[in-house]
């Protein structure tokens, strides 16, 4: 007898080809997803969020274009003209809002892929990852301090970008997410061309430009400023006759000697008939001799010493930390989270008595606590509060006064003046602490017209979190699985049906 036929002999090779074509395709349209997704002009999507966290705004857009101009006009070496490096360092836990931080620089690469080659591109960078980089950008720029998310490079330019900066948390206020804001403000500053230049005074017991000592010294606060594409140039009012033509800024840091009539005349020209920008760090004790500029600009310092009896507002090493700002203006938006911390400080606020101008404002920024005073005679010891000599609490170290008048060339605004009643915020022993270098680089970066208002919308920041009770999610957890189980129910009595008949 014959063997029986085998019907499906002719249809099993056809089967093979038809699964071996189907993987073939399958494999195929991947690829050919993949790639069409990796060009620009194909990536269309609609982000359908509350608060649209996955989508750049317009004024970030409008950036990356001029900015990819630039780019593309720039001579490089085959490395991408900005390099955004995310702080990855082993020692150091998983941060959540490292996540967050990263979604957004892959918004910016795919918005800059778009007009051609990437001129923005994200890197890790830390001990263990990019490690010859991250040796060389500190030894440049400085090592990353505890908390830096971001350092964004473009040639021998860098800015630091902290955790603080790009999530702050308001008092009372649930954290936002200012990433948006921080990362296109500070890729304004790294592209700019030209310098602003910054001229320190001397001759008067000032601290020292490139002087690395830790109370008299600047150095640390002038590698700041020209990471941030500022010239710091020295400045002698008494043989120089006049400020420089190309002064962005003069800083007055601390002097021990009053200026003389003249000096003081010459910077008085320089803020009223230039429409300059000073920025005055005033010890207490010292003779400055700045009173007449002073007076015409409605500022008031009186030679007396903060005392800050309340153990709660000042340090383990003794410094008095004052945590209250006026936060409608930009010369405090860095300081939402940080003190600023000095052991001396003069007392700065508006001058009552003087007469009233419609062309200035005066705005005083930081004050310590109620429980503060002035004191005027500093000597006295056991300190204590004299109604009739000293100056009550809360006590204003800081004020910034603008005249709305005259058209200073390249801005829209007339002179601005900074005074401020400590030099020791700026010294190397202090600028790192607390908000001191963040307040004196934003009062430069205001003064010099580098302050950028990036109109970014806030997002919510942090991440979702589900909390729940064992109950709530085993409730959850049923109703999910119902359908399923329905499924399965079904699908057992058809089973068990069909095998009965």
């Amino acid at each position: 007898m014959a063997p029986p036929r085998d019907d499906f002999a002719a249809v099993r090779p056809v089967r093979r080809l038809n699964r071996l074509t189907q993987a073939l395709l399958a494999v195929a349209l991947a690829l050919a997803a993949n790639y069409l997704a990796s060009l620009p002009d194909f990536r269309f999507r609609e982000d359908m969020t509350p608060d649209r966290r996955h989508s750049l705004a317009a004024e970030t857009t409008a950036t990356l274009r001029t900015a990819g101009a630039l780019a593309r006009a720039a001579k490089d070496d085959g490395q991408p003209w900005v390099r955004a490096l995310v702080l990855t360092n082993s020692g150091q836990p998983a941060d959540p809002r490292r996540t967050r931080l990263v979604g957004l620089l892959e918004a910016y690469e795919a918005e800059t892929a778009r007009d051609g080659r990437p001129w923005f591109v994200k890197q890790d960078i830390g001990d263990s990852v990019n490690a010859a980089l991250y040796s060389t950008i500190a030894a440049r720029h400085g090592a990353p301090e505890a908390g830096t998310a971001l350092i964004l490079l473009r040639g021998t330019k860098a800015k630091y970008l902290s955790y603080a900066e790009l999530f702050p948390r308001p008092a009372d206020q649930p954290e936002l997410f200012r990433g948006e804001e921080a990362v296109t403000g500070a890729l304004l500053e790294i592209t700019e061309e030209k310098a602003a230049v910054c001229y320190v005074t001397l001759g008067h017991g000032e601290l020292g430009i490139d002087d690395a000592s830790a109370l008299r010294g600047l150095s640390l606060l002038s590698r700041q400023l020209r990471n941030r594409n500022f010239e710091v140039r020295p400045l002698d009012l008494a043989t120089a006759g006049a400020v420089p033509r190309d002064a962005s800024l003069v800083l007055v840091a601390g002097p021990r000697a009053p200026f003389s009539p003249t000096e003081d005349e010459r910077l008085r020209n320089y803020l009223g008939e230039r429409n300059g920008r000073v920025l005055l760090l005033l010890d207490p004790g010292q003779r400055h001799g700045l009173d007449n500029l002073l007076a015409e600009w409605a500022i008031f310092s009186p030679d007396a010493e903060l005392q800050e009896p309340d153990p709660g507002c000042r340090t383990v090493q003794g410094d008095i930390a004052l945590r209250s700002f006026y936060e409608g203006h930009p010369l405090t938006k860095p300081l939402t989270a940080l003190p600023l911390l000095a052991a001396r400080l003069r007392p700065v606020r508006f001058d009552l008595g003087s007469s009233p101008d419609s062309t200035l404002s005066v705005r005083e920024l930081v004050r310590s606590s109620a429980t503060a005073w002035g004191e005027s005679d500093p000597a006295q010891r056991p300190a204590r509060f004299d109604a009739e000599r000293d100056h009550p609490g809360p006590v204003y170290v800081a004020a910034a006064a603008t005249r709305t008048t005259g058209l200073r060339k390249g801005a829209g605004s007339g002179g601005r003046l900074v005074v401020v009643g400590s030099s020791e915020l700026a010294a190397n022993a202090r600028l790192e602490r607390g908000g001191n270098g963040a307040f004196l680089t934003q009062c430069a970066a205001w003064l010099g017209d580098r302050e950028r208002a990036v109109a970014v919308p806030v997002r919510a920041g942090g991440l979702y979190r589900l909390n729940a009770t064992a109950d709530d999610l085993w409730t959850l957890a049923w109703r999910f699985s119902l359908i399923p189980l329905l499924v399965l129910a079904v699908g057992l009595a058809v089973s068990f049906w069909r095998r009965r008949s």
